[in-house]
């Protein structure tokens, strides 16, 4: 049975790209996230079979129940979208010990925890798209914890990718800068230049697809995220550092 596993569904990228696949004709879609009730309503959106599993990434309980599942049928990975993600900003002394926990937890371990399971059921020609982000490519004061816990979503994206390598599965860290979602909005006071260069999760769905399918390590939207990842790699941090506002 060919089917897609896409975590942080329920929202935001995820959602998008769950609408993108769903034109592939896949067997099944499942859609994994905390709010049920998001996901019985995505799921009727989809004219590909889904399951639905409301489960929380963060307790070692919800890989129980999808390692049982897996162990079913005799399931072809075709997609596995890692796109659960949380993030608070602000000055570090501020955020609480619950936000940088739930950030790491998430962001870091429910990523590699989540791919560990699953991979071994991803055939050749399979993808794993990694959602990351732009943020992961400098540090970024106040936004420290979700800046760091990209730059780990990038760097594991990149050294599982030459693992799988022989075995022919795809993998692409897909890195936008602001999306228009309910995470940038739930942000507490965005620079206004950063609302300029908002893109909808939709533009980045489809290219992340696009990417995957063209075997692209590493897949930024805009230009602008492009420039940063080029800068990145040319410039000093410590003097990037002194630009950041």
């Amino acid at each position: 049975m060919r089917i897609a596993i896409i975590s942080g569904a329920s929202s935001g990228i995820g959602k998008s790209i769950a609408k993108e696949i769903d034109l592939l004709h896949l067997d099944e879609i499942w859609l994994i996230a905390r709010n049920e009730t998001r996901l019985k309503n995505l799921k009727s959106e989809l004219n590909t079979a889904s399951r639905c599993f409301p489960l929380d990434l963060s307790q070692h309980s919800s890989y129980d129940i999808l390692k049982e599942e897996l162990s079913h049928e005799s399931y072809s990975v075709e997609y596995l979208v890692l796109s659960a993600g949380v993030g608070y900003n602000g000055e570090f002394d501020t955020l609480t010990l619950d936000e940088i926990r739930s950030t790491v937890d998430i962001n870091c371990s429910a990523l590699a925890m989540l791919s560990s399971l699953v991979t071994p059921y991803v055939k050749e020609n399979g993808k794993i798209i990694c959602i990351a982000s732009g943020a992961g490519f400098l540090p970024q004061p106040y936004f420290n914890v979700y800046a760091s816990s990209k730059a780990f979503a990038i760097s594991f994206s990149r050294g599982l990718r030459q693992e799988l390598k022989s075995k022919k599965i795809r993998v692409t860290a897909v890195c936008p800068g602001p999306v228009d979602t309910e995470f940038f909005s739930g942000l507490k006071d965005v620079k206004e230049y950063k609302k300029k260069y908002l893109i909808s999760p939709e533009r980045v769905a489809k290219g992340a697809l696009r990417a995957a399918c063209k075997n692209k390590a590493v897949y930024s939207p805009t230009l602008s995220i492009k420039l940063v990842h080029l800068a990145s790699k040319i410039i000093p941090t410590s003097i990037l550092l002194k630009f950041y506002k």
